[in-house]
């Protein structure tokens, strides 16, 4: 288990959304206009596809300032594609998920490179073997998870609401309306909007860091969420207090099945 705190995630009840104002329901409208589709990782599955457990791979653990990093997912790519995911990723072999504990990251500056790495590893599935140094805490039991297609939508701040021009009414209604549009708790994704946390503009940062770390040259726009990981306790993980691991990767490395230019950010209450 990575950590032993307790969560509390309240999340109000949605109404119909019956009687709501013509500039709510504009709104709402927009939003719903602007969805993505996304894969959602919930549990279940054959075990190709997890989180934690000892990864499949054949090559070297990676480190971080000497320390060996956490495997905090496998995630199979055939399976994803079989469940809808985007197209933008390669058709087989498998992600490994990294992760630097100690560290604690929160990939907003270039001195955190490699404290995040994803692996792409194609050849046949050989469990590898944990370095004697892996901190117990770096260490969880493999838990299982599928994948379900479903949509994503924009958060406030990047759909631009105007919550100004609303009176209170108005503003109650429509936020009673995006709570109901938010998925629930843990929100492990693949592709679509981010759910921050925090602060959302995330693609800015990373290419913000990229330019910093020499492989810049981009837009924002050209970066995709690659997996949205959650805080799990059922799978034995927190990040920082009730956080979110974002990582995020350039459409054109996707396609050419280059991993190595993957960034992560931490968001954390």
């Amino acid at each position: 288990m990575w950590f032993l705190w307790k969560l509390f995630r309240r999340r109000p009840q949605a109404g119909s959304g019956e009687g709501i104002s013509p500039v709510v329901a504009e709104s709402i409208a927009a939003l719903k206009a602007q969805a993505q589709p996304c894969l959602r990782l919930v549990p279940g599955g054959d075990g190709r596809s997890r989180l934690g457990g000892t990864p499949e791979m054949a090559g070297v653990w990676p480190r971080y300032e000497g320390r060996p990093l956490a495997c905090v997912a496998q995630l199979d790519l055939a399976q994803i594609q079989a469940a809808g995911g985007p197209e933008w990723l390669p058709g087989d072999g498998r992600l490994l998920f990294f992760y630097e504990l100690e560290h604690g990251s929160w990939g907003l500056d270039e001195k955190d490179a490699g404290s995040a790495v994803v692996i792409h590893e194609a050849g046949s599935p050989i469990a590898a073997t944990e370095p004697s140094d892996l901190p117990d805490d770096a260490k969880s039991p493999a838990y299982p998870i599928t994948f379900e297609l479903t949509v994503s939508y924009p958060s406030d701040d990047r759909a631009e609401i105007d919550w100004n021009s609303l009176d209170t009414a108005s503003a109650d209604a429509l936020e009673e309306v995006l709570v109901s549009l938010d998925p629930a708790a843990p929100a492990h994704q693949i592709g679509g909007y981010p759910s921050p946390v925090q602060s959302d503009g995330m693609e800015a940062e990373c290419e913000t860091v990229a330019r910093r770390l020499g492989h810049g040259g981009g837009d924002p726009a050209d970066w995709r969420l690659l997996l949205q990981f959650d805080t799990d306790l059922d799978a034995g993980m927190m990040w920082c207090d009730v956080g979110c691991l974002y990582f995020w990767i350039r459409e054109r490395d996707a396609r050419a099945g280059d991993f190595s230019k993957v960034w992560v950010i931490l968001q954390s209450n």
